[in-house]
C-alpha cells in the first residue's frame, strides 16, 4: 500500500479508531448533492439524487450503487463528495459507497459476483483470489514503484539487530501488505531480528498503526516516501523497488465518459501516492 498519513483527515481517523461516528455532517455539500453519510466501520456514503435518464433511456434505479473500495479511508470523504457531485455518475447511479475494509476480508465471491465497480489493489493479490480476475476487470490506474521507510521518531533507525533490540515495531495484520507487513518483516529476518529481540504488534488497520505510532505506542513503522507528522521522523530506506496498489475498474462499467469521470475523480486521492508516476490505462487515454 501507498503509505501516506493526510493532516486533513486526521481527525476522523481517530475516531474511527475509537469507534466513534465519522463527522460527516459539519461538511458543506450543493445543494443537489445529499450529505456524506457514515456506513459501517470501513464505509460513507452519499447519495447523488439522480434523475436524469441514463444513455440508455433509463433513469438511474433507487438501488443503483457505484461501489468503491480502496485500500485506505484517507480523503475518502472527497472522492464520495466528488462522485456524488459528477453529473456523468449521477446518469448512472443514485448513490455512492467507498469503502476500505481490511484487504483480507475481499472474497473470491466478491470478484466473481463483481460486488465493486472499482477496486484498489495490487494485481498479483486480485489473480490469487481468482486467476480469471481479468476477465472481469480491466486497469483503470496504475503506478511505478515506489520507496518504503522504517520510520522512528526518537532517532534515525539502523539496519541492525542491536538497534532493533526492545523496540516495539507496528505491523499490519494483513500479509498480502507489502508497505505494512512483508518488506518490514523481510527487513528484520535479514537484520536477524527475532520476538525475542524485539516486539512485533500487529494493527487491523493502518489509521490505528499510524496512530499508535505517532501516540508512542509503538516504536517503529515502515511507510512511503511522504508521512506529515506533528514532529520531525527519522527514516531509512528500507526497499526502492516496492511493487503499488492498481485502480481496477469493472468490465461491464464500459462507458468511456463514467471512466473518465471516475479517473479525474480519483485524482483527489494524488496526496496518497506523491512522487509515485502514475499512468492511465489504454481505455482512459482519451479522457
Amino acid at each position: 500500500m501507498i503509505g501516506l498519513w493526510s493532516n486533513s483527515l486526521k481527525r476522523v481517523s481517530i475516531l474511527l479508531i475509537v469507534g466513534g461516528a465519522v463527522l460527516l455532517s459539519i461538511w458543506s455539500v450543493r445543494p443537489d448533492v445529499a450529505a456524506l453519510a457514515p456506513g459501517n466501520y470501513y464505509q460513507i456514503h452519499c447519495q447523488t439524487r439522480a434523475v436524469a435518464p441514463s444513455p440508455s433511456g433509463s433513469a438511474a434505479g433507487e438501488g443503483q450503487q457505484l461501489r468503491l473500495l480502496l485500500v485506505t479511508p484517507y480523503h475518502a470523504d472527497e472522492l464520495a463528495r466528488r462522485l456524488c457531485q459528477s453529473e456523468s455518475v449521477q446518469q448512472h447511479f443514485s448513490q455512492v459507497e467507498v469503502s476500505w475494509k481490511p484487504r483480507t476480508e475481499l472474497t473470491t465471491a466478491d470478484l466473481l459476483n463483481e460486488r465493486y465497480d472499482v477496486i484498489w489493489n495490487r494485481e498479483h493479490f486480485l489473480t490469487g483470489l481468482s486467476p480469471d480476475f481479468s476477465s472481469y476487470y480491466d486497469t483503470l490506474l496504475q503506478f511505478d514503484h515506489y520507496a518504503v521507510y522504517w520510520l522512528s521518531m526518537t532517532s534515525e533507525p539502523v539496519l541492525t539487530a542491536e538497534y532493533f533490540s526492545g523496540k516495539r515495531i507496528g505491523l499490519l495484520d494483513d500479509p498480502s501488505s507489502h508497505t505494512h507487513h512483508l518488506l518490514p518483516l523481510r527487513s528484520l529476518r535479514q537484520a536477524r531480528v527475532d520476538n525475542e529481540t524485539a516486539s512485533l504488534l500487529y494493527f487491523r488497520d493502518a489509521a490505528s498503526l499510524y496512530e499508535a505510532f505517532y501516540q508512542g505506542q509503538i516504536d517503529v513503522i515502515s511507510a512511503g516516501q511522504s508521512l506529515p507528522a506533528p514532529a520531525p521522523v527519522f527514516k531509512t530506506l528500507l526497499d526502492a523497488n516496492a511493487t503499488a496498489a492498481t485502480f481496477f475498474v469493472r468490465q461491464q462499467l464500459a462507458d468511456i465518459r463514467l471512466r473518465c469521470e471516475i479517473s479525474a475523480a480519483l485524482m483527489t486521492l494524488a496526496p496518497l501516492w506523491e512522487d509515485i508516476e502514475s499512468h492511465r490505462s489504454d481505455s482512459s487515454e482519451s479522457c
